[in-house]
């Protein structure tokens, strides 16, 4: 039993190490740049979301509460191997990442010099 528990700790602490890290870099602080992958962004969210719609069921699940759309987004993402795009969709916050519907403030935001 001790070893198992010291097997969990052990994990626990070498995630962190397994972490990819999460880099801003590549996000463009210009407001075209944003706009186009604010649209690519979305344009990926709505395929995921029209791909993972299910018509039988009595009652929708909101988009940004799907585990499809959110998987499928995530994975579609990933593999376009654009980094802006990639640190443009993380940046995001949780409760706009995933709203196909949000407002054009969120992106927005990333105009502002960050303070080093």
């Amino acid at each position: 039993m001790r070893l198992i528990i010291l097997t969990g700790v052990a994990l626990l602490m070498a995630a962190p190490a397994f972490a990819q890290p999460y880099h801003r870099d590549p996000l463009p602080h210009n407001e075209r740049a944003l706009q186009q992958l604010n649209t690519e962004q979305i344009r990926i969210l709505r395929r995921a979301s029209r791909i993972c719609s299910q018509p039988g069921l009595s009652m929708p699940i909101k988009a940004e509460r799907n585990p499809c759309v959110i998987s499928n987004t995530d994975k579609a993402i990933e593999d376009s191997d654009d980094p802006a795009l990639i640190a443009f969709h993380f940046a995001l916050p949780d409760n706009e990442r995933y709203d196909e519907y949000r407002n054009d403030t969120t992106w927005r935001a990333f105009l502002v010099d960050e303070p080093e």
